[in-house]
Order: structure tokens, then C-alpha cells, then sequence
């Protein structure tokens, strides 16, 4: 029994008499290998371990214990630190046992020779062998023609049978189990069996890849084509083949989540699409249209953030004011939390420009969490705007609706629709009709856009609509909406818009962040009443612009950091005054002169009627680029003084003997409604009197023809735009008297009302020489409110 130091091989079995290389990397077999060199003459034992992939085998369980002892005839160092060497293997030798000293490992081994048996026997099945071998080798083309001819050379047959299974491409266990046999005729009858069944696989795969191309032959050949095709069109600058684009849409159908009957309509069109030329404009619409309807969010949502005092922040730091928009929004956000279930809502929000329609709809999303998308309807004229084209020429489209989902890429957003009552219609179509199944909570799950052929939910959506005028949005669509009105700004919402946001971000944006400009209150409200006259703070904006970058210039020019705002500067920056507001009325009283009040998109104002009697024929004459109902009221009052005219103590026949020329000043500007009623009466009587009128004194309410006086709007406006002006007492027609409540506390408390249910309660207050009257009803007046009210934006 001899002791030799010892390496385990992977996936490596060595036969006797042959010649192979082994690179030498782990730790261990380093060890072993230096020591064999240095004190056995470079004789060593191998054999392969068990398990490949273990750096550490355990002795003797994880190795085979029959192995080659090897004689090492070089060595090479190579330069990742593994050592190369070639050996060649001396005999077939089986392993006692294993033993580890300084860390190279020792095996006791004892040489097997293989049983012998008689020549001829031996020789018929080297020939059996060979024979099988070499056919093995010219079938399969794995064994080259010189190894299988010097093979044939050899006379031995153990040696022969070493070659052949060290040539063998099998696996290394199977040649583990050859190395094991000791004798000739199993060891024979082993590599006949292991060279059939290597060719029987040979011939198998054979077969089956000779069916798999004739199955592909034809596929193969159209897959040869469409290439060469492509080639060509990419060399003449057009596009592929839509083979690759069919392929793409085909794995995004069967994966989307669109509706089952959809998803066989689009695999249809894409199968119609595979058929089609690649330059054909038919192929074009169907890709068109497949993407598209894939694009669309069919199921994908955002997760409503539902925080009712958070909401409330949000509305509040981004808006002053509009207490029922928000009102409205914190309601809406309060049930949808109970009620997850909750369809969309349609609120449209109707008030002049900028007063912050467009951006409260960006802080409802903000506060719902929610994408925002918005929808430009001004000037729209075409239905197909709305439904979508039908899907008939190349340059269809869907509807501004299903585009905007797409691009957003949510169901549950929160859309504007700016504009709404702008759209118009003509022989294309009306467009405001179609808006009503967009905007109807009972039929919008269902909304079919004609170019996606198909129904889409929109009941998700918080849609909210904007407009100026709500005359200009017809009656059915206006019926589907919860309208919200949103009126102008008073001189104090502005003064308080100005001083928290609009100074700030306007200063900001034209580089003077790091400067301390005061400004004040004053300067303030001297740029709104003199140099803007608007419901919104869009203007005033522009107008802080203006003066910011005329301070931008000279900082950069005086290089001086020391920059304020005062009312004596803002001609030098702004220039001449471009509104004069109108003075206080200092007079005790005017004949023919009254003071009415009416409403514009720019808030309120006053309304002078001046009346003058003249010599004529009973004739009743009106300046002042007044309106059918201006007029017609004005007739009224003139019918009704007729009427009257013995009580007013009027003896000649005025109707008869003199004309009324009644004048409305600022005749460039258009005039209409019926609120100046009583104002047009009170300037007749006076006229026909002689009577003063009071000129502190400002007055609106419809008159009837038997002396009623009947509600009218805007109230809000108008009363803000007497206290403008100076005047502090309002004659209101009595039905208005709740309208008084919307008024702000700033305004309300500085006001007297009086309110009139007839004629002569007016006549009681506005004239001169009338004896002390009582009064309906009257709000007498507070201290004046202090300025510094608590700032809110739009």
C-alpha cells in the first residue's frame, strides 16, 4: 500500500495512459501539488469530488475513491495565480483512506488492473469497439477523423478502451462509472451500450430538427423577406414593416385591462393590420387607433387624499374668499369620504374675469390629490371636438375629452372646462348638446366617444366649468350644473390679495427678491382705483409688474439696495392716472340730477340721470346708448308720473305743453336693464317739481307702472361701487334686504339702507324739502372699519 499526496478533480474523470492538462487553483490542491513536486518525484493521486460546486470537499464522503495516480510532467504558471500542469496518468488505482498533515492531504491507495481474458476475446470486442466507435464518430461529427485513426493503430486493448472514453463528449459521471469496471468485457459491453445510446440521441435530435425546419421553412423564408424588405426601406428612408409593431400591440392587448369585448375588436384590427401593406393609409388608422385606445386609462385611478381640514388650509391659502365655492368643495370632499361610491359632481363656477375661477379649480385638485387637466372650450364650434371623429381618414381623432384622459393618464381627474359658455355651433354640429352627456352624473359612465367606438366611463371625474356670462350657456346644460357665482372684488379683497401674494411673487419674479420694499396701504390702493377698473386682479397685477421692473432698472442703475413704494412715486412709476374716480358729492341738493347705481363685469358703479324740462309738445327724449329695456323703462316711469301728477301737485299739462329730455352720461358705454327705474322717475319729478334731490344719496329698484318697487341684482356690486365714490346712503328696493347680508363687514357697517316696497317711500328720502319720513326699514352707521383685515389670496 503506498501514500501520495492528493487532489480532488471537478467534473474531470482521467483514464490510465493518457495525457491530460488540469489547472490548479484552490488552496488545498496547491499544497498538495507542491508537495508531490518537491518530495514525491511529482507523482500524485486524483479523482473527481461528488459535488461540483463545493470549494472544500469532505474526505472521503463528497469524492470517488477510485482514481489515476498521475506523474506531473510540467508546470505552468499562469497570471491569474493558477498553476497549469500536464499529466499523464500512470494506472487505475482505488483509495483506502485520507489524511491531512500541515495541510496538504495524503491518501493510502492500492493500483487495480483489470481481470484478463483470453486474446481472442479480447481482440473481438476491441473490434466491436472501434467499429462502433468509428461509426459513432462519422455520424455524429464530434470526434475528429486522426483521433479515430490512431485509435485504430493501437493494439492494446485497455489503452484502446482509455482513449476512446477519454474522447467520449459524455458526462462525467457516466465515465466515472467506466473508470470503476475492472473488467474487460463489462468495461466493453459499458462503452458499446454508452455509444448506442449517444447515437440513438444523435439520430433523435436529428429527426426532430429536421421536422422543426420544415415546420419553419416556411416561416423562414417569410422571416427572410420581410428582413431583405426591411433593409431596402431603411436604405430608402421609409418605415418597417408593421410585423415588429403588430407583434408589440398583440403582447399589450392581451396584457391591457380594457373591456373583453374590446380586446377581441382590437386583436381583429390587428390581424387586419398583418394584411395590410406597410405604405397603406389604412394600416396607419388602425395603429392610430389600437395605441390610442390602449393609452386610455381604463382602470388605472389616483387615491383621493380625502383630509376635510387639510382641503380647507389648501382653499384658504391659495384663495381669498369665495366662501361657497369653498364651502361647496369641503361638503363635496366630506360625503365623498362617507360615501366612497360617490359619482362625479359639475360645478360651474360663473363671475367676471380674474377673479380666480380657472386657478380654484387647480386647488381643488390639490386638495383631493387628484391630476388636474384642462379643457379650453372658447371659440369650440365643432361637435366632433367633443365625440371625437369617426375613425374614417387618416386624420381622425378622438374628442378633446378622451384626449385629455389619455394625456393625463388617470380616470379620476379633476377637468375644467374654461370657457363654457364661449362655445358656438354652425352646420358642424352644436357642441353644447354633446357636452350634455359629458356633464350628466346619471350618464356619463357610458359617454361613447366616436373615435374610440366604445363606451368609456367618465363618471369619476370632478368636473368642474367656468364662465363669465351664464346667459351664454343654453338652458339643458345649464340645468345639469350646480352653478356657483363667483362677484368682483371689493377695493379691500384687493388691497389684501396685493399686500400677501400679488407683491411678493410679482417682486420675486423680477429679481428684486433680496430687496425690503415697503409698501404702503395707500400706494396700494391708489394703483387699484386709479390705474385699474376691473372685477379681478389681473390688471393690478400687471400694474405691480410695471412698477417692479421700473425699480429693477434703477436698483441697476443707482446700484442701491434703498427702494420704496409711496402714492407720491407711483406717477413716477406708473405714469398719469388712467381712471378718475368720481368725487364725494358735496352739494345740497340738484334738480334733475340723481344718483343711480348699476352693474358692469367690473364690479359696481354709480349712474348719474340727468333730466331737463323743456318747451314742447309732450315729448319724452332719451340719450345715453341705452338698450330696449332701458327704454321701455323709462316709459314706464314717464307713464307713471302721468299718472301721479295730481298728488305731486302738478297742474299744467306737461304731457301736452313741455318736453322731458332725460340724459345718461358716458354715452360711449352701453346701458340697459330695468334697475334704474326709480332713479329715471325721481329725475322726472324733479324736473316737473322743481324739487332738489339729494346728491348724497344713491338709489336702484325697478318701477312698475303703478308704483311698485321690484327687486333687482347685484346688489353686492353696486352698493360697494356707492361706498366708492363716497356715498354712505342707498335707497334698495325692499325685497333686497336679505341681499344686504352678503355685503363685507367692512362696507355694511359704514352703509345706511333704506328700502322701498312703493314709489313713495323713495320720494320720502330723496327729495330736499320733503318733512322727515319713517322709514321701512334702516341700518344706521358704524364706526369706520379698520383696513387691516385679515389678508386672503386668489
Amino acid at each position: 500500500m503506498s501514500n501520495k499526496p492528493y487532489i480532488a478533480t471537478r467534473e474531470l474523470v482521467i483514464f490510465p495512459e493518457t495525457v491530460t492538462p488540469i489547472f490548479i487553483g484552490r488552496e488545498a490542491s496547491l499544497k498538495s501539488l507542491d508537495e508531490a513536486i518537491n518530495n514525491f518525484d511529482g507523482k500524485l493521486v486524483l479523482s473527481m469530488q461528488k459535488d461540483t460546486e463545493m470549494e472544500e470537499p469532505k474526505l472521503p464522503k463528497d469524492v470517488y475513491t477510485t482514481g489515476v495516480l498521475v506523474k506531473i510532467i510540467q508546470s505552468v504558471e499562469m497570471p491569474n495565480g493558477n498553476i497549469k500542469i500536464l499529466v499523464e496518468s500512470k494506472s487505475k488505482v482505488v483509495i483506502n483512506k485520507f489524511e491531512k498533515q500541515n495541510g496538504v492531504i495524503f491518501c493510502e491507495y492500492e493500483k487495480i488492473f483489470l481481470r484478463p481474458i483470453s486474446e481472442s476475446k479480447s481482440q473481438a470486442l476491441r473490434k466491436k469497439v472501434l467499429e462502433k466507435f468509428s461509426e459513432y464518430a462519422k455520424k455524429t461529427q464530434k470526434i475528429l477523423p486522426d483521433i479515430v485513426q490512431n485509435i485504430n493503430g493501437i493494439e492494446d486493448v485497455e489503452k484502446v478502451f482509455n482513449l476512446i472514453c477519454t474522447h467520449l463528449p459524455i458526462k462525467s459521471v457516466t465515465k466515472q462509472e467506466i473508470l470503476e469496471i475492472t473488467d474487460i468485457e463489462k468495461c466493453a459491453l459499458k462503452i458499446l451500450e454508452v455509444l448506442s445510446i449517444e447515437m440513438e440521441v444523435f439520430v433523435l435530435d436529428m429527426n426532430i430538427e429536421s421536422r422543426v425546419k420544415e415546420q419553419m421553412a416556411e416561416l423562414q423564408k417569410n422571416y427572410y423577406l420581410r428582413e431583405k424588405i426591411k433593409v431596402i426601406k431603411d436604405e430608402l428612408g421609409e418605415e418597417i414593416d408593421n410585423e415588429e409593431d403588430a407583434q408589440e400591440l398583440d403582447g399589450r392587448i392581451k396584457n391591457s385591462k380594457i373591456p373583453k369585448d374590446l380586446k377581441e375588436k382590437l386583436l381583429k384590427e390587428v390581424s387586419r393590420l398583418r394584411k395590410m401593406p406597410d405604405f397603406s393609409s389604412e394600416a396607419s388608422v388602425i395603429r392610430s387607433y389600437v395605441e390610442t385606445v390602449l393609452d386610455l386609462p381604463w382602470s388605472k385611478s389616483t387615491k383621493d387624499e380625502i383630509d376635510i381640514e387639510k382641503a380647507k388650509e389648501i382653499l384658504d391659502e391659495d384663495h381669498y374668499g369665495l366662501e361657497e365655492v369653498k364651502e361647496r368643495i369641503l361638503e363635496f370632499l366630506a360625503v365623498k369620504k362617507l360615501n366612497n361610491t360617490l359619482k362625479g359632481s359639475i360645478i360651474c363656477l360663473v363671475g367676471p374675469p380674474g377673479v380666480g375661477k380657472t386657478s380654484l379649480a387647480h386647488s381643488v385638485a390639490r386638495a383631493m390629490n387628484r391630476k388636474f387637466t384642462r379643457i379650453s372650450l372658447g371659440g369650440v364650434r365643432d361637435e366632433a371636438e367633443i365625440r371625437g371623429h369617426r375613425r374614417t381618414y387618416v386624420g381622425a381623432m378622438p374628442g378633446r375629452i378622451v384626449n385629455s384622459l389619455k394625456q393625463i393618464g388617470v380616470n379620476n381627474p379633476v377637468m375644467l372646462f374654461d370657457e363654457i359658455d364661449k362655445m358656438a355651433s354652425d352646420f358642424r354640429g352644436d357642441p353644447a348638446s354633446a357636452m350634455l352627456e359629458v356633464l350628466d352624473p346619471a350618464q356619463n359612465n357610458n359617454f361613447e366617444d366616436h373615435y374610440i367606438d366604445h363606451t368609456f366611463d367618465l363618471s369619476k371625474v370632478f368636473f368642474i366649468c367656468t364662465a363669465n356670462d351664464l346667459g351664454g350657456i343654453p338652458g339643458p346644460l345649464r340645468d345639469r350644473m350646480e352653478i356657483i357665482f363667483i362677484e368682483s372684488y371689493t377695493e379691500f379683497e384687493k388691497l389684501n390679495i396685493a399686500k400677501r401674494y400679488l407683491i411678493p411673487q410679482t417682486q420675486e419674479e423680477n429679481g428684486l427678491k433680496d430687496y425690503k420694499i415697503p409698501f404702503s396701504d395707500a400706494s396700494i390702493l391708489k394703483i387699484i382705483n386709479e390705474y385699474t377698473r376691473e372685477a379681478g386682479v389681473r390688471n393690478l397685477k400687471r400694474e405691480i409688474g410695471k412698477l417692479f421692473r421700473k425699480m429693477a432698472k434703477e436698483a441697476v442703475l443707482s446700484k442701491t439696495k434703498k427702494l420704496s413704494v409711496t402714492e407720491t412715486k407711483i406717477k413716477k412709476y406708473l405714469g398719469n392716472v388712467k381712471y378718475r374716480p368720481d368725487k364725494i358729492r358735496k352739494e345740497e341738493g340738484k334738480v334733475g340730477v340723481v344718483n343711480g347705481l348699476a352693474w358692469t363685469v367690473v364690479g359696481g358703479t354709480t349712474l348719474e340721470v340727468q333730466a331737463v324740462k323743456m318747451d314742447g309738445k309732450g315729448r319724452l327724449q332719451l340719450t345715453g346708448k341705452l338698450g330696449d329695456v332701458m327704454k321701455e323703462s323709462a316709459q314706464v316711469a314717464y307713464s307713471y308720473v302721468r299718472y301721479i301728477k295730481d298728488k305731486l301737485g302738478i297742474k299744467e299739462n306737461f304731457y301736452e305743453k313741455c318736453d322731458v329730455h332725460l340724459h345718461f352720461p358716458e354715452g360711449a358705454v352701453p346701458k340697459d336693464g330695468p334697475s334704474a327705474g326709480i332713479t329715471i322717475t325721481t329725475a322726472i319729478i324733479s324736473v316737473l317739481t322743481n324739487k332738489e334731490v339729494r346728491q348724497d344719496v344713491a338709489m336702484t329698484g325697478e318701477i312698475t307702472i303703478t308704483g311698485e318697487v321690484l327687486a333687482v341684482g347685484g346688489i353686492k356690486e353696486k352698493v360697494i361701487g356707492a361706498h366708492r365714490v363716497g356715498i354712505r346712503e342707498v335707497v334698495l328696493p325692499f325685497d333686497n334686504k336679505i341681499d344686504t347680508e352678503e355685503l363685507p363687514k367692512e362696507i355694511s357697517k359704514q352703509m345706511k339702507f333704506y328700502f322701498a316696497k312703493t314709489y313713495d317711500d323713495v320720494k320720502k328720502i330723496v327729495f330736499k324739502d320733503e318733512k322727515k319720513a319713517k322709514k321701512v326699514v334702516t341700518k344706521k352707521v358704524a364706526k369706520k372699519v379698520s383696513e387691516k383685515k385679515e389678508n386672503k389670496v386668489i
